[in-house]
């Protein structure tokens, strides 16, 4: 049971540091990795850092084959936003009692929207996961939503929003 809650992510230890499973936990975050590399959110940088480590695990136990002019991504559509952000209301919220503290928010979220609650009094769980900077998070960014493990991350309804965002080519 203890490799299957590491692998879903709901694993209660306070860190992976000496942890037999970590490379459980590892596989789970390279799986999520590939998935959000399919995601066709172009709000974020995808061929960031975290693609990059990836990419060298994968390229250790494979070889990548090498990319037809079919796989080319399309090109990317820039946002501007028609009002300032503090005027925009869109940014996630956590519900603490489906946060589990495994970070992967925190890892995912370039803009550095979420930071660790306070500790756990009795140091037995990980700290809870918070929307410390709000305003950091980019207009229509839902990425981290389909990261959590635990469904904890729920943003408001995209429909509502579009009206502050202008596409530029």
């Amino acid at each position: 049971m203890l490799v299957f809650d590491c692998f879903s992510g709901r694993c209660e230890k306070p860190s992976c540091d000496g942890c037999l499973c970590r490379p459980v936990r590892s596989l789970r975050l390279l799986l999520k990795s590939r998935a959000m590399a399919k995601c066709a959110d172009d709000s974020v940088d995808t061929e960031g850092v975290w693609k990059k480590e990836v990419e060298s695990v994968l390229a250790h136990h494979h070889r990548t084959p090498e990319k037809s002019p079919q796989q080319q991504p399309a090109p990317r559509r820039r946002k501007r936003l028609l009002a300032p952000r503090e005027e925009i209301a869109w940014f996630p919220t956590i519900r603490p009692d489906l946060c589990n503290g495994c970070a992967d928010c925190k890892v995912l979220c370039k803009p550095g929207v979420f930071e660790p609650g306070p500790p756990d009094p009795e140091g037995i769980h990980r700290p809870k996961f918070l929307v410390a900077h709000p305003y950091r998070c980019l207009v229509l960014c839902d990425r981290c939503v389909p990261i959590c493990t635990s469904g904890a991350i729920k943003l408001p309804p995209k429909a509502d929003f579009e009206k502050y965002v202008e596409y530029v080519e």
